[in-house]
């Protein structure tokens, strides 16, 4: 017997329960909230949100208490130190430390494998370096869908084998550097126009158009080794008719993940918390039925100790009575201990490097970043003839405040006599509506999703009204381009802090 099936076998139900259970922490300090879960919930793992990362070193304060805590008073095992860091370590520090990518459409336009293997690289570094040892990413979803509210710039595109390839060379950047890569959301959340954060997503296709196009990245990151894979709160009437989402159904998750893709890593499920599947069952009830269809992982969301105990105690009671076999159990318990054991998170192996701050942001990594953003601008609409026409005269610049490093590179480079800066995006319509100073606008805007029409129709018609006195800098969606058939634009597609330098330099060199 292998040392794998002799630590399960002593493992108590409880502490096999625990293993399954990724509990979200949402503070920068190391909590009663995360010290509970970790000692009384032996959990397996914790995700950090978006309130847990403020800067690298806290980040790794916060993961060494976490990981001394599931020694000392926990399971006695590593945990799976888990974040969406899905364009670089640093996309989600809010004060900075690591690198910020450009997203996966940036990456997808860019079209180079090799720099979309070392985002991988360098992400899993800086996030190893954090204490983050497993991230939920990258999205393969392809998204083909304009009206997508959710996936759109997280996608690397809208044709199956650029997301596949883009994809597998991400993960392999992953792995290859010592971090757990996750494929999601299986089978595929690109042709939606539900958020499965508010409501369940219906992928309403037959069989045949998921096998040429749905499944098609996923198969691949498959037979690329991918670790994990994420199934979202996402129905599939043709491939279960219950209407369950896919995290729930044994047919999606067991049947067609694991049986016949032949996936042997972790399956794990999207946040349980969101609407998909909170609008019909609870997050205790849910447990249950991730774990019936064959989900490894549960990522729970607990806002108190009080409301991570049902949940716990759901799973334990499911297997008392019968409705969960001890043997599910198990499987899943002993395919978290090899993974664990693959990347050295078992406590005979677990030997975390001393926090190096100068391996975090290095000029060569954030040169990577750089390299990607110059490759993904794309000029539209007579933008170059539009920009070298205006190389000698002075802009008004018009910046949304989320631009900022555009604007400071704008303002050194002498070309700006004046500046209107705007809260957000939608504070242009006004701006326009009401007249604006004389002289070429150069207008900044951004938005994580897409924009309204409405503003951007307002944009091109002041375009229209005013020939070659308006040029558009878009951090944002693609898809908005249709909406401003008249305004010379540069497309980002995001705004990290690499396309805002891309942006300045095509424009003023």
């Amino acid at each position: 017997m292998n040392d794998i099936k002799k630590r399960l076998e002593r493992m108590t139900l409880e502490e096999r329960v625990g293993q399954l259970f990724t509990f979200y922490n949402t503070g920068h300090v190391f909590s009663d909230f995360a010290r509970r879960m970790i000692a009384d919930y032996k959990a397996g793992g914790m995700f950090l949100d978006m309130g847990s990362l403020d800067r690298p070193q806290q980040v790794r304060e916060l993961t060494t208490a976490m990981q001394q805590a599931s020694l000392a008073e926990g399971s006695g095992i590593p945990l799976f130190v888990s974040a969406d860091f899905v364009a670089g370590a640093g996309c989600k520090l809010k004060s900075g430390g690591a690198v910020h990518f450009p997203k996966n459409k940036a990456i997808g336009a860019a079209g180079d494998v090799e720099l979309a293997y070392e985002s991988g690289r360098v992400t899993a570094e800086e996030s190893l370096a954090m204490g983050v040892n497993f991230n939920y990413s990258p999205v393969v979803d392809i998204n083909n869908n304009p009206l997508n509210p959710v996936i759109g710039t997280h996608s690397f595109g809208e044709n199956r084998d650029e997301v596949a390839a883009m994809g597998c060379a991400v993960i392999r950047g992953y792995q290859e550097h010592g971090m757990i890569a996750t494929a999601k959301h299986f089978p595929g959340h690109g042709d939606t126009q539900v958020d499965s954060h508010f409501d369940l997503p219906v992928l309403p296709f037959d069989r045949n158009r998921l096998d040429r196009f749905e499944l098609v990245p996923f198969r691949r990151a498959i037979e690329a080794g991918v670790d994990a894979v994420m199934v979202g709160h996402i129905a599939v009437p043709a491939l279960d008719e219950s209407g369950l989402p896919a995290s729930l159904s044994y047919k999606m998750t067991t049947g067609l993940l694991r049986e016949e893709l032949g996936f042997r890593g972790l399956i794990v499920t999207d946040g349980l918390s969101m609407k998909g599947v909170t609008a019909k069952f609870t997050q205790a009830e849910a447990c249950v039925l991730a774990l019936r269809a064959g989900a490894d992982i549960l990522l729970a969301h607990a806002r108190t100790v009080s409301e991570a105990g049902p949940m716990v105690a759901a799973v334990l009671a499911a297997v008392r009575d019968g409705r969960l076999s001890a043997a599910r159990i198990d499987e899943s318990v002993e395919r978290i201990l090899r993974m664990k054991a693959k990347y050295g998170l078992l406590p005979e192996t677990f030997k975390p490097a001393p926090f190096e701050p100068g391996e975090l942001c290095k000029p060569e990594s954030e040169e990577i970043a750089l390299a990607i953003a110059r490759r993904a601008a794309l000029a539209a609409n007579g933008f170059d003839a539009a920009v070298r026409a205006g190389r000698e005269r002075r802009w008004t610049l018009v910046w949304d405040r989320q631009v900022e490093r555009f604007a400071e590179l704008a303002r050194e480079s002498g070309t700006v006599r004046e500046e209107r800066k705007l809260e957000t995006y939608a504070e242009a319509k006004a701006l326009l509506e009401g007249g604006t100073p004389e002289g070429p606008l150069l207008v900044a805007l951004t938005h994580n999703k897409r924009m309204e029409a409405d503003v951007l129709r307002t944009l091109n018609r002041y375009a229209a009204e005013h020939p070659d006195d308006v040029v558009l800098i878009h951090f944002g969606s693609p898809y908005d381009a249709e909406h401003v058939p008249d305004v010379p634009a540069l497309l980002l597609y995001d705004r990290a802090p690499s396309l805002q330098q891309a942006a300045a330099e095509r424009l003023f060199g």
